[in-house]
């Protein structure tokens, strides 16, 4: 049940990356036709590409959580034995989820409060703000999810030098 709807969270966040690029790329390609052909280019153009923009990156964060493939130092495993490196993945684990814990409040907070609008796009700058909130739910819930396997599961390395073993 809990793999299906971390697999739900991650197609959305899929989703909200794939159509948010793609209208990147429209809004790109009518600026470039507009700019080269007609020497108009669209006042809400770079506004709105940036907007969208910001949802790709905090998105594929999500991504990136899912898969567990955020940039870390492997070379670290070499030099370190298993115990001590499963008590830095635990505090790896309770940092991020510290940081995730924040930043779902902290985006919360400023999506519930802010006021502005975007000058050329005519939108609330909440947003701009909200895919900051649910990147942090998102991967909250990721890390909440592998909560059991990062406290029980014997540490990657480990696994890796068994298969070793037995080739």
């Amino acid at each position: 049940m809990l793999e299906k709807i971390r697999k739900v969270i991650y197609d959305i966040a899929n989703w909200i990356c794939i159509v948010a690029l793609f209208l990147v790329i429209v809004v790109l390609l009518i600026v470039v036709i507009g700019r080269y052909f007609f020497n108009v280019t669209p006042s809400w153009s770079e506004e709105f590409s940036l907007f969208l923009l910001v949802w790709v990156g905090l998105f594929s964060s999500c991504i990136a959580e899912y898969h567990r493939t955020h940039v870390r130092l492997s070379f670290i495993d070499t030099l370190f034995p298993p115990k001590l490196l499963r008590a830095f993945g635990i505090i790896r684990y309770l940092l991020k989820l510290a940081f995730f814990i924040l930043m779902t409040y902290y985006g919360l907070l400023i999506f519930i409060t802010t006021k502005q609008r975007f000058g050329a796009i005519n939108l609330s700058f909440r947003w701009e703000v909200f895919p900051g909130l649910l990147t942090g739910v998102f991967c909250l819930l990721f890390l909440l999810f592998d909560t059991k396997r990062i406290f029980t599961d014997r540490h990657e390395h480990d696994a890796e030098k068994e298969l070793e073993v037995f080739e």
